[in-house]
């Protein structure tokens, strides 16, 4: 992929799952060329966050790449569009998008991370439901289920025989991240099935994908 210069660089892959509020776990996953896990940590609020990308000594020599949250405040059901006192999205000019609740995803992190790509970090987006669909993980299971979770792991288990799993099931927002972290190390080491490649661009930054 020609956005990424230096692949002989880089020595680690990083994955960050995030989510589009402080009070749902996200989740950053570090691998190396081998698919063995460096270092994988819960995280909560952008200080989190933050301080993780900021204190990491290898982000010069790593691809980091961060996952589209979803908007967790937009009217996504019949109750909440029912609470609210507007009329009809996108009907009358007069009403206007507050807080982002007609967005479909959130923007949380936008700034920082598009300030980290313009320092020379080559830190993207990309789209967890792009890779679990690329990975056969079953859309009949909804998502973030204990049966859809369980399908994760146990794809990356036996697919790229990351065998340090645990058998035991991890938090989503770690699977996801892992998830960005093996789209990373792909980028670099072509894998023959898949070939990543840009699907499109999220808050001046390309999300990348399979």
């Amino acid at each position: 992929m020609n956005i990424i210069k230096n692949k002989d660089m880089k020595i680690s892959f990083t994955g960050i799952s995030l989510s589009g509020l402080s009070t749902i776990d996200s989740a950053a996953a570090v691998l190396d060329k081998n698919l063995k896990i460096i270092t994988l940590q819960k995280m909560f609020s952008m200080s989190d966050v933050k301080y993780f990308i900021d204190n990491f000594a290898c982000k010069q020599n790593s691809i980091i790449l961060v996952s589209i949250p979803d908007n967790e405040v937009m009217l996504n059901s019949k109750w909440k569009y029912n609470s609210r006192t507007y009329d009809s999205v996108n009907l009358d000019k007069k009403i206007h998008n507050y807080d982002g609740w007609a967005n479909r995803f959130s923007t949380r992190g936008c700034e920082y991370f598009k300030e980290l790509n313009q320092s020379g970090i080559d830190i993207y987006r990309f789209d967890t439901d792009n890779m679990k669909k690329k990975f056969g993980n079953c859309y009949a299971y909804r998502e973030r289920t204990p049966v859809d979770c369980k399908s994760l792991q146990d794809t990356l288990r036996i697919k790229y025989n990351m065998r340090e799993l645990p058998v035991n099931m991890l938090p989503v927002a770690q699977l996801e991240a892992i998830l960005g972290a093996v789209l990373a190390k792909m980028i670099v080491f072509p894998d023959e099935e898949f070939e990543p490649k840009i699907i499109g661009e999220y808050a001046r930054l390309p999300v990348l994908g399979l």
